[in-house]
């Protein structure tokens, strides 16, 4: 693994071991192999967790790898069976005996048949060499002694029995400096700006002559066609296209007519437009008005009329027809 990530693994113990994830610590430490948590290896061994012990020094050294570490793993095999041994366990004893220390058996054979022998006595300090073996916690801090010696000198243990100097927190202090480094999310903005709503249409004016259409309502229509003598002049009446209707304010436009024409044609009848359209905000009415009681629009039409209004007997058939002078809606015969 590259320096970067043996700076970051060191991190990352500092921050569990400040957490007290003690568990993950050690964990960690044995599986990446990059520090040798002393302090841990000695408690363990004390605490007589075997299993543990093995386990935790496995990920830093195997038995075969070397010397020291064949005499490390020696050493704690042994007390392991010496302890079996003092607790009259034969049965583990043997266990341990055969699973654990025979694999020393090829490279000393005849210490391999002296431990055996321990077997056959009631108390193994009863061997020359085992005279001196106290109680159990004693015996333990003694190997341990030994223990250390032989890591410190083991190279496979150089470097990994000191952990860098960090700052406390670093892991934690570095996070924070990031996240204060890094800009601000972005906002849940839409890709485009916002839409601006649609003005006002622009007041009518010189450029825009345009006139507004009023629709008349069914009830104006049904008044008008029942009127009996509407009084409206001819005059007032401009021929247009069928469908249109015709402004009220266009009569007042009727009725000063230009006869100039180009461009001061073209003058005079914006000028009357404007002059329209004033009066049509502020709301006033035209000098022209109508005599009816409803005041409504010219409404042409193609369809020829349908309903009758009168029927007058002449004494002899109809020979022609002609629309009425004046309501050009209302068809005589």
């Amino acid at each position: 693994m590259s320096s970067l990530s043996r700076e970051l693994v060191f991190l990352i113990l500092q921050f569990l071991d400040e957490e007290k994830f003690k568990d993950t610590v050690h964990k960690l430490e044995q599986e990446s192999g990059y520090f040798f948590n002393m302090k841990y290896f000695e408690d363990q061994i004390q605490a007589g967790e075997w299993d543990e012990v093995e386990r935790y020094l496995s990920g830093f050294t195997k038995v075969e790898d070397n010397r020291y570490s064949k005499k490390i793993f020696f050493e704690i095999r042994k007390q392991k069976y010496l302890e079996a041994l003092d607790k009259q366990d034969r049965v583990k004893a043997v266990d341990i005996l055969i699973k654990d220390l025979k694999v020393f058996a090829s490279s000393n054979e005849d210490l391999f048949k002296e431990i055996t022998q321990l077997l056959t006595l009631e108390n193994f300090r009863k061997n020359e060499k085992l005279s001196k073996y106290g109680d159990t916690e004693s015996a333990r801090n003694i190997m341990l002694v030994e223990l250390k010696r032989l890591i410190e000198a083991n190279p496979l243990f150089r470097d990994k029995l000191t952990l860098p100097p960090f700052k406390a927190s670093q892991l934690r202090t570095l996070i924070n400096q990031s996240n204060g480094a890094r800009p601000p999310p972005p906002t849940n903005a839409p890709l485009l700006g916002p839409i601006p709503k649609p003005g006002a249409f622009p007041p009518l004016g010189v450029h825009s002559p345009f006139q507004l259409v009023v629709s008349p309502s069914p009830s104006a229509i049904a008044g008008w066609m029942t009127s009996p003598n509407p009084a409206m002049p001819h005059a007032a009446v401009s021929p247009g296209p069928p469908g249109i209707v015709q402004p009220a304010g266009a009569a007042a436009f009727l009725k000063h007519p230009r006869a100039s024409s180009g461009v001061h044609g073209m003058d005079d009848q914006t000028d009357d437009s404007e002059h329209i359209m004033k009066k049509i905000r502020a709301g006033q009415s035209d000098e022209v008005s109508f005599s009816s009681t409803t005041h409504l629009p010219n409404i042409y039409s193609d369809e020829i009329p349908k309903t009758v209004m009168r029927n007058l007997s002449q004494g002899s058939s109809v020979m022609s027809m002609d629309f009425h002078p004046q309501q050009h809606t209302i068809l005589l015969g």
